[in-house]
């Protein structure tokens, strides 16, 4: 046999080995369900356990119910597709403490907590060279505003001059 041949059949051996395992340890119902190649990998028996799984957090509808003026502003700004929980559950989400009306019942409110920190902001609008640099609202397609944080005001908190729920500079009175 030629000595050319031996890296083929390497090459071969490490492929079919490969295979041996997969079958071995990926479960047979490991699959992309609706043919999602790319987002819907699971396994199927795992379904019902995800489907039953506690929500921690209330969501934007919830929220509204008692916080509607934030959500009529927030909803034609470019924090629209933004949950309220991802600023606002700083301590833990509402789902856990809030509203409880602990004020009529105990003498207090129990406060889930504001995130105003520059670290959130950065979270989304640091330069980043895999962010796209456009999204899609209700309004069609929007450049994503975003900053490099050791130029643009570094050392002072993004809301000292944005309106988070308007997604714009703060007006004078405000």
């Amino acid at each position: 046999m030629s000595h050319a041949w031996r890296p083929v059949f390497v090459v071969l051996a490490v492929v079919v080995s490969l295979l041996v395992v997969r079958v071995i340890f990926v479960p047979s119902d490991f699959t992309a369900k609706n043919g999602d190649y790319k987002y819907q990998w699971h396994r199927l028996a795992s379904e019902q356990f995800w489907k039953d799984f506690p929500v921690k957090h209330k969501g934007r509808e919830f929220c509204q119910q008692c916080h509607s003026e934030l959500a009529d502003k927030i909803k034609d700004s470019g924090h629209q597709n933004i949950q309220c929980e991802n600023c606002h559950a700083m301590f833990e989400p509402a789902k856990k403490s809030h509203p409880i009306n602990l004020k009529e019942d105990f003498g207090y409110l129990l406060d889930i907590g504001i995130e105003r920190s520059r670290e959130l902001c950065k979270r989304c609008h640091a330069e980043l060279s895999y962010r796209p640099q456009t999204y899609t609202t209700s309004k069609g397609t929007v450049a994503f505003k975003m900053i490099d944080p050791t130029k643009h005001n570094a050392g002072i908190e993004c809301v000292m001059c944005h309106d988070v729920h308007t997604a714009g500079f703060k007006t004078a009175g405000k």
